[in-house]
C-alpha cells in the first residue's frame, strides 16, 4: 500500500512522516450554543484527508481516524466514569457512496472500550439537502429535519466528522435533548476555525 498523502510504502493509509508533519492530532474545542465540540485537526489544514470521504480511499483514512484518535480519546474518557453506560450517536449514517465514515468513526471509535456502545442509524436526516459549499443563510433556512429512534433517558455523545458552521450540529443536538438524551459533548474529527484567515 501507499500513503494517501506522498505515495510512500506504508502499512498504514498514512506514513508515520506525514502523521507527524501534517496529521499531529492537536484538540481543539468549538462551542455551538451549549454545546461543546471536540475535534483533533484544523480542517483546513487537513481537508484532502476530509475530503477523502467522497471516494473510496475514505475508508482507510476513516478507520485510521477513528482508530488513532477517537479511540484512544474515548477508552481515556470512559475510564473516568465510574461504570456509567455512555452511547456513541452518530449525525446521518449515509451509505451512499458504499460505506458510511460515521459508521466507521462509531464502530472503532467505541471498539474494545467497557461501558461505550455505538448506536447505529438512530439520528437520521429526513432532507437530503448538501451542506457542502452553501452559505450559512442557506443551511438556516434548509433544516436537515433530523428524526431519532433510538432508545431515550440515556447518556450520549454525539459525532460527526466534520464541524464548520454548526448548523447541522445544532440541529442534531436540539432533537437528542428533545428525547431525553443526556448529550456529554461531541467529537468530530476537524473542526474549522473561523478565527484564522487561512490565506
Amino acid at each position: 500500500m501507499r500513503c494517501f498523502s506522498c505515495g510512500a510504502f506504508s502499512i498504514e493509509p498514512i506514513c508515520k512522516i506525514c502523521q507527524r508533519d501534517i496529521l499531529s492530532p492537536d484538540i481543539n474545542i468549538k462551542k455551538v450554543g451549549n454545546l461543546e465540540v471536540i475535534g483533533f485537526l484544523d480542517y483546513y489544514l487537513a481537508v484532502d484527508f476530509i475530503k477523502s470521504k467522497y471516494n473510496i480511499s475514505g475508508y482507510r483514512i476513516y478507520k485510521f481516524f477513528a482508530k488513532n484518535y477517537f479511540n484512544p480519546f474515548l477508552k481515556n474518557y470512559i475510564e473516568n466514569l465510574d461504570n456509567q453506560k455512555i452511547y456513541l450517536i452518530g449525525i446521518n449514517e449515509d451509505r451512499s457512496r458504499g460505506y458510511s465514515v460515521i459508521s466507521l468513526l462509531l464502530h472503532y471509535g467505541a471498539k474494545g472500550i467497557k461501558n461505550l456502545k455505538p448506536l447505529h442509524n438512530v439520528l437520521k436526516a429526513n432532507n437530503k439537502v448538501k451542506y457542502a459549499g452553501k452559505s450559512l443563510q442557506f443551511r438556516l433556512s434548509h433544516s436537515r429535519a433530523f428524526k431519532y429512534s433510538g432508545p431515550k433517558n440515556i447518556d450520549a455523545i454525539l459525532i460527526d466528522d466534520t464541524i464548520t458552521t454548526g448548523t447541522t450540529m445544532q440541529e442534531a443536538y436540539r432533537v437528542l435533548k428533545e428525547n431525553n438524551v443526556n448529550v456529554h459533548f461531541a467529537l468530530t474529527v476537524a473542526i474549522a476555525k473561523e478565527e484564522i484567515d487561512y490565506w
